[in-house]
Parts: structure tokens; C-alpha cells; sequence
């Protein structure tokens, strides 16, 4: 009778421990002081083992935080919020699950359109190759659609930027990368994009 006491003490005592600790986090979140609730809950999961929940509501939440950055056009935010996530799925055994995915596409095509509109070409471009370096063995198609897309308007960016021998060598990196053909990508890329350089080259610049 006193096992049975003591395990139902220690089963209640550990119930009150978790409802005490997922209601704090509920009180920062509802105070808005969401970096508090990440922080906090990132903290006591270790404490809470058998709540198989935590782990998927700390994902949200770092989703969520990549949304507020992109709704408040704080870009830099966002990016940093995203490759936080990123690492933090990588160091718990996960992949990249498709909205964080969306949310990284999201962030790299906006980072790419904004620095473009500064007049910063191949800047832009680094952008486009790192969604592209994302996003091209994403398990959505229409997520590898937008990591080719990408990858053809860098190309397009350095060319424009006057350095189409800048734009050959991604096409050649991104094909050894892949251990071939760059998915959604024509062969004819790499020949036109030769040509250009040759040109460049024979004029006295090489970019």
C-alpha cells in the first residue's frame, strides 16, 4: 500500500511539474514574449521527457517566429530566424519539414529581390544559389521547381552583371555538386554560357 501511495505521489508530483512548466511557456506566449517561451521551453524539455508534444510545438514556434520577421519586412531577421530553425531540426535528428522549407524559399527569394533592387546583381545571385543549394533535393517538387528556377536567375543576374565566366563556373560547381544534369536546367546553358565568357575573355575581361 505504501509503493502504491508513494508511485501515485510521484506520478501527481510530476503532472503538477508539467502542467507548471507548459503554463509558464502558455504565459509568455499569451505576454507576446515569444523568444522567452522559445528559450524557456527549449530549456525544460530535457525535463520533461515524456511529453512527445514539445518537440513539434518548438517547431511551430520557431516557424512562427520566421513569419513575424518576413510579415514586419525585417529580412535579416527572418534569415537569421530560418538557419536558426534549420540547425535546430538538423541537431535533432529531423530533416527540413515542408514549411520550414517554404519559409527558407520564402526568405531567399525576398533577400534576392531586395538586394536586386539595390543594384547588387551578383549579391542577388548569391541569394538565388544558396535557395537553390536549399531547396534542389527538397522532397516537394514544386520546392525543386523553385531551386531551378532560382538557379537559372542567378545565372541570368551575373550576366546582366557582366560577369557570364562567374555565371559558367556555378553551372560547372552546381553540376559536379549533383554528380551531373542541374534538374529543370538546359545543357545549352553551359555552351551559351561558354560562348559569353569566350567573348568576355578575347575583349580583356574575365568575370
Amino acid at each position: 500500500m505504501r509503493i502504491l501511495v508513494w508511485v501515485l505521489a510521484v506520478v501527481v508530483a510530476l503532472l503538477l511539474f508539467e502542467a507548471g512548466v507548459l503554463g509558464y511557456a502558455w504565459s509568455l506566449h499569451r505576454g507576446q514574449q515569444y523568444d522567452a517561451e522559445i528559450s524557456w521551453l527549449e530549456k525544460t524539455r530535457g525535463w520533461l521527457p515524456w511529453e512527445s508534444g514539445m518537440n513539434a510545438q518548438l517547431s511551430k514556434l520557431y516557424r512562427e517566429r520566421i513569419r513575424r520577421e518576413l510579415d514586419n519586412g525585417r529580412l535579416d531577421g527572418a534569415v537569421r530566424a530560418f538557419r536558426d530553425a534549420r540547425r535546430r531540426q538538423f541537431q535533432t535528428g529531423h530533416g527540413i519539414d515542408r514549411e520550414l522549407m517554404a519559409l527558407g524559399i520564402e526568405c531567399f527569394t525576398r533577400a534576392a529581390d531586395h538586394v536586386e533592387g539595390l543594384g547588387r546583381l551578383s549579391q542577388a545571385a548569391d541569394w538565388d544559389d544558396s535557395l537553390f543549394v536549399l531547396a534542389i533535393r527538397a522532397a516537394e517538387p514544386h520546392h525543386r521547381f523553385a531551386a531551378s528556377a532560382a538557379f537559372l536567375e542567378g545565372a541570368d543576374l551575373r550576366v546582366r552583371d557582366g560577369k557570364p565566366c562567374a555565371a559558367l563556373a556555378r553551372v560547372q560547381w552546381a553540376r559536379q555538386g549533383l554528380g551531373g544534369e542541374i534538374p529543370g536546367v538546359s545543357a545549352q546553358i553551359e555552351d551559351d554560357l561558354q560562348t559569353q565568357c569566350r567573348g568576355t575573355r578575347r575583349g580583356g575581361r574575365r568575370r
